[in-house]
């Protein structure tokens, strides 16, 4: 387990998503109440890692005390459904001792689709057999496509466990109708994802090519493939004009060698280049140096390197799914396309990339918007707020 360092903070406010008041029994008690905080290692690069790690780090002063237990993970990827199984029977009981030893009175568990989402269900059935309130953050990116082709079985497992939960945590408020279309009686709570707020922004140039990133894995459901074939569409005028770099590990849509190839096929060398994964510095350079972001995912959560682009006073070029129209396209923050719609996709970014000025305006409303909404002060209220209510519940 690992114990952050926690620091006096002033008094909470409510999150701008969440209805209730602090309960009384915090205001009554200086002892901290310990919050266990399950998922997947924070090593690990993509979206959920990011939020899990945030989570241990806010600063939640004399009011909460987060520790975390990290999913059990295996190498092989080819690993059999019973091979997990026999896996987490180990880890089951790992986390029994942990919320003994700890005294936990809540656990906070980040999941997502498949197999993780069937683990976090057994996981809230320990828990709660130790008179443990259970939060369940769902992060999946097409959780309801996961649910629709489960069979009947996993289905039902999926409702009673989404209703079971003391409270199941959304991105936002098309991913809150989405999970109550699957278990109406559910307590789905809207908390949105949030970034640190770095002090240096993107220098966005005039007369210069519009320099786009693009920071996710290389998945097929990313849409590396659409945006490629978006670029093969730019006539000669438009290819001087734009410049994007993809960065992110191997994933579906190929290895370093599989997207170098389909960059140099679809003759895009002098446009697109590929960096591979990157973290820390190098990440927050990239961002600086780029004058716009690309998201052209098939399926989204709440992503947090759009989150990530807005904080560098980023527009964002992405397509209508997930969280996106709530984030991008009602808050004047860039443009919107379908999916898996190349012609499309490259219309918006000629027009994003043809027009300094209004780059410029659109980077300075998505910086507010960071700001405004999506800073970390935001996310600890928010997940304060949802503590104390449960816990309310249970005095």
């Amino acid at each position: 387990m690992v114990l952050p360092t926690l620091k006096q903070i002033s008094p909470m406010k409510t999150g701008p998503n969440i209805d209730c008041e602090r309960a009384a029994h915090q205001a009554e008690t200086s002892s901290r109440t310990m919050v266990l905080v399950s998922g997947p290692s924070v090593e690990q690069l993509g979206g959920m890692a990011s939020v899990i790690s945030q989570t241990l780090n806010l600063d939640y002063g004399e009011m909460f005390d987060a520790r975390f237990l990290a999913n059990t993970q295996s190498p092989n990827s080819r690993e059999s459904i019973w091979g997990k199984l026999r896996r987490h029977t180990g880890q089951v009981l790992t986390l029994r001792k942990a919320l003994k030893e700890s005294q936990a009175q809540l656990i906070h568990i980040h999941t997502c689709s498949g197999f993780s989402f069937f683990r976090s269900a057994l996981d809230m059935i320990v828990a709660q057999c130790l008179h443990t309130r259970v939060i369940l953050h769902i992060h999946g990116a097409a959780f309801d496509e996961f649910y629709r082709d489960s069979s009947l079985l996993g289905r039902l497992i999926v409702r009673c466990g989404l209703s079971r939960a003391d409270a199941v945590l959304a991105l936002s408020d098309q991913w809150r109708s989405r999970l109550l279309q699957i278990s109406p009686r559910a307590n789905v709570i809207v908390v949105e994802n949030a970034v640190d707020l770095p002090s240096t922004r993107s220098a966005i140039k005039t007369g210069e090519k519009c320099r786009f990133a693009l920071l996710a894995k290389m998945d097929t459901w990313k849409g590396i493939d659409d945006l490629l074939d978006a670029c093969t569409v730019f006539s000669k005028v438009e290819r001087e004009m734009i410049e994007i770099t993809l960065a992110g590990p191997s994933g579906s849509a190929g290895d370093e060698e599989t997207i170098l190839r389909k960059i140099a096929d679809r003759n895009l060398t002098r446009i697109v280049r590929y960096v591979g994964a990157v973290r820390g510095e190098e990440k927050a350079s990239l961002l600086r140096q780029a004058d716009a972001y690309v998201q052209p995912s098939h399926n989204e959560g709440m992503p947090i390197s759009v989150l990530e682009a807005f904080s560098y006073g980023l527009p964002v070029v992405g397509t209508t799914v997930g969280a996106m129209p709530e984030i991008v396209g009602a808050t004047n923050t860039g443009a919107l396309v379908p999916p898996r719609k190349p012609k499309e996709l490259a219309a918006a970014l000629v027009a994003i990339a043809g027009d300094a000025e209004h780059r410029r305006m659109l980077g300075k409303n998505a910086r507010r918007l960071a700001e405004t909404r999506f800073g970390l002060s935001r996310l600890r209220d928010d997940l304060v707020c949802v503590y104390d209510q449960l816990l309310a519940k249970s005095h």
